[in-house]
């Protein structure tokens, strides 16, 4: 049964293109063997094209790694516009929102052997498309608080942090929620729930505690 986190296979309303082919195919082999010992070559036979088939498109590895990140971005940010739209208290709502980001994350990478190599790539050629990736949070994590706030359910004036530090402080959590021996994702998810209910907590409206 494929993990609800599962980064290689679309959404049934994708309209696949043959770049998030490409894309998708380039995911399950860094993931599998690491970027250094995936070739071009591989990632053609993963995706079932023709090598000349890449060159169209790509240059080379790291052209073909920075669209790897933009197709998992894609995904996870199509999964958090979901999670906007549930219909549920709270402190479900911003559990579902961190385990839609950071959960697929940590499936798409973290979980696996090679992820010490992959950050190292991740800093040197695809700094930019890891900065929308955490933006994707940033920004749904911002109007979850707002619209929470409006609401009632929420006053972020207890914590005493601005809702900018708020987010960063709980993505931040997140990050250290992964230190330790290699977690599975389930593990991972369980403390990405209690890390939303302690978080939801502390900005629970006085008589709400």
């Amino acid at each position: 049964m494929p993990d609800r986190h599962d980064c290689s296979a679309g959404f049934p309303d994708d309209a696949t293109t043959r770049i998030d082919q490409i894309a998708d195919a380039a995911l399950r082999r860094f993931a599998r063997y690491g970027f250094k010992r995936t070739s071009m070559d591989d990632i053609a036979k993963e995706a079932g094209l023709a090598k000349a088939t890449l060159y169209l498109h790509f240059k080379g590895k790291d052209d073909v790694f920075r669209a790897m990140m933009l197709r998992t971005g894609q995904r996870v940010d199509a999964r958090c516009q979901r999670v906007m739209t549930m219909a549920a208290p709270f402190p479900e709502r911003l559990a579902a929102l961190l385990d839609a980001h950071f959960g697929t994350g940590y499936a798409c990478f973290g979980a696996g052997e090679h992820l010490v190599e992959l950050k190292a790539v991740m800093t040197s050629v695809a700094s930019a498309e890891v900065q929308a990736f955490e933006s994707i949070f940033t920004r749904h994590a911002t109007t979850l608080l707002e619209k929470a706030e409006a609401a009632g359910e929420i006053s972020l004036s207890r914590s005493g942090l601005s809702t900018a530090t708020f987010v960063a402080t709980l993505m931040q959590a997140a990050a250290g929620a992964k230190v330790g021996a290699k977690l599975s994702c389930e593990t991972y998810g369980a403390r990405l729930r209690d890390l939303a209910s302690i978080f939801a907590a502390a900005l629970a409206p006085t008589g709400r505690d």
